[in-house]
């Protein structure tokens, strides 16, 4: 299993480092001593790729750091003479200064990649054999290198596709076994939705406390764990929480987060988070050690894409590695995955609505078409004003107070980058009362009163108001057929209750569920926890895509 490899940088020339490593003509580094013909061969292969990948790290770090104090030396020479008086400008066009010294990226050749991912294919070989799903998962996932990363696995999402980046000098610093764990727990990143969850949860937490919260999340369904990995123990130890294991994601986030803010304000009380911190960068571009502070900052790297078509896509992957038969929490936690898919899916196409209205033109049948007039059939085109969003809320349906304002925080996050103005309808059989929404400060506690629902009075209110988006929030029981037709805009009907049925035959739009995941979580109360940490105040966040509450 020897094989040291040459390698070769994106340059012409090979650098001094490349062309001084040691070679073995026999085609390999030599393994460290002892007889390891007994040992697994995949053990074999990582203690000889580690030897070598440390080498060439070695080796390039030298070079860099020699060419470093060549440069200073020069610096310091020309600093003290009189060519100095030129100016910098001058002076780089002179070539006296190469600002580039000691600043080459460290690459490693293609035979090098061969030889890794050919490693990482007999690991999912293997992975295949005892976690079927696990490597059918992985055959579909790109892979790539990435030696500046803080872990020894991460994934994001590129190119329409999931691709898992390995950073070698940290993933062969573990045994086969925990090398195997650690591409399972990046999938199961992906199919507990953590890359799609994770932007909303970043609007009230900080990355640290999610970032802890999702490794504990996947790390309860592995074992053995990768080096340094963070569970239940090392958090109760570390931090002094008493969580249990096998929660969701929003109960550890919230208990971290808690001890993080009583920390800081308290002196002397913040060693473990300053020490997660510290990062890992022996040098520039190349990490040796795994930093959880900054282990998941490539999905900050992910193309943007909205959360359904990512999620049809993770569907359609889970779907080709259902092979045989799996094992029970996998088949709990894709159950839930599926459910989270279909569980909020009005405001994705609210998204794709807003974008629809925002921009162009408004139909209208009183102005024939410029350019063809004596076509009557085409409705003509009238420019943009500002555009108007009615949020109707039906008073005698069973969406809570916190709901609603969960759901309008949704509204309002997708409208804040355009020129949208929100009305809110308040509504039974009759308009209750409308008032206008810019921020979730204006969000009222609804009226009282409660009796039969009547769709029409809100679409003639809309009709007058010349709206150019109608969002109606329900439980679907009212009318079968409306009195007046909407003109010439868009309904989104919300319907809640996972049962809920809109009662009108032509719904003039799309229909959509709300899943009220806390319902009784009211967001106007202010939640007062024994510790002392308060999320009042916490705008910018959502619960729409959150799993089920963990007192349950």
């Amino acid at each position: 299993m020897n094989g040291e490899i040459d390698i070769v940088t994106r340059r012409t020339l090979k650098p001094d480092w490349q062309v001084n490593a040691e070679k073995d003509k026999n085609g390999g580094a030599k393994l460290e001593a002892g007889n390891l013909s007994n040992q697994d061969p995949l053990e074999a292969e990582r203690v000889a790729l580690l030897a070598i990948t440390k080498k060439l790290v070695t080796a390039w770090q030298q070079e860099r750091d020699a060419l470093q104090r060549a440069q200073e030396i020069k610096d310091n020479a020309y600093t003290n003479s009189i060519g100095y008086a030129i100016t910098e400008a001058a002076a780089l066009a002179a070539g006296k200064r190469d600002l580039t010294a000691g600043t080459t990226d460290f690459t490693v050749d293609k035979d090098y990649e061969n030889r890794f991912f050919k490693l990482v294919s007999k690991l999912n070989l293997r992975l295949i054999e005892s976690d079927s799903f696990f490597g059918y998962f992985f055959l579909q996932v790109g892979q790539e290198l990435r030696f500046g990363m803080t872990s020894g696995t991460g994934i994001n999402f590129k190119g329409s596709r999931y691709v898992m980046y390995f950073n070698p000098l940290i993933f062969l610093d573990m045994t086969p076994a925990q090398m195997i764990s650690s591409i399972k727990h990046e999938i199961l990143h992906v199919i507990s939705l953590h890359l799609v969850r994770a932007k909303r949860l970043y609007q009230r937490y900080s990355p640290l406390a999610i970032n802890l919260a999702m490794d504990i999340v996947v790390n309860n369904y592995i074992d053995p764990l990768p080096p340094n990995a963070i569970d239940v123990k090392w958090l109760n130890k570390n931090f002094g929480t008493t969580v249990v294991a096998f929660k969701p994601l929003e109960y550890y986030v919230d208990e971290i987060q808690a001890h993080i803010d009583i920390a800081r304000e308290t002196d002397g009380e913040t060693e473990v988070e300053d020490s997660l911190r510290d990062a890992a960068m022996s040098s520039p571009g190349v990490a040796e050690a795994f930093d959880i502070a900054n282990s998941h900052d490539l999905w900050s790297e992910s193309d943007e894409v909205d959360g359904d078509s990512q999620q049809q896509l993770t569907n359609k992957m889970v779907e080709n590695s259902e092979k045989g038969e799996l094992a029970g929490y996998l088949s709990g936690l894709l159950s839930d995955m599926k459910k989270h898919r279909a569980s909020l899916p009005w405001s994705v196409y609210l998204k794709r609505l807003v974008g629809s209205v925002a921009w162009g033109h408004k139909k209208t049948t009183t102005r024939r078409s410029r350019r063809q007039p004596e076509r009557l059939e085409i409705r003509g085109t009238l420019r943009k004003r500002r555009a108007k969003i009615v949020v109707a809320l039906d008073c005698s349906g069973s969406i809570t107070d916190g709901a609603f304002r969960q759901a309008m925080l949704e509204v309002l996050e997708i409208t804040k980058a355009y020129d949208f103005e929100i009305t809110v309808v308040e509504c039974d059989s009759v308009i209750r009362r409308t008032y206008p929404v810019k921020t979730m400060n204006d969000v009222e506690p609804r009226v009282t009163a409660r009796g039969s629902t009547l769709f029409t009075p809100v679409v003639h209110y809309a009709n007058q108001m010349q709206a150019d988006l109608l969002i109606y929030f329900t439980d679907g029981k009212g009318e079968k057929h409306l009195k007046v037709d909407p003109k010439h805009y868009k309904i989104l009907w919300v319907l809640v209750g996972e049962e809920a049925k809109l009662s009108l035959k032509n719904p003039w739009g799309l229909v959509k569920h709300l899943n009220q995941t806390f319902e009784d979580y009211d967001m106007t109360v202010d939640y007062e926890r024994v510790d002392g940490f308060s999320m009042n105040n916490q705008e910018g966040f959502s619960m729409a895509n959150q799993e089920r509450d963990w007192d349950k």
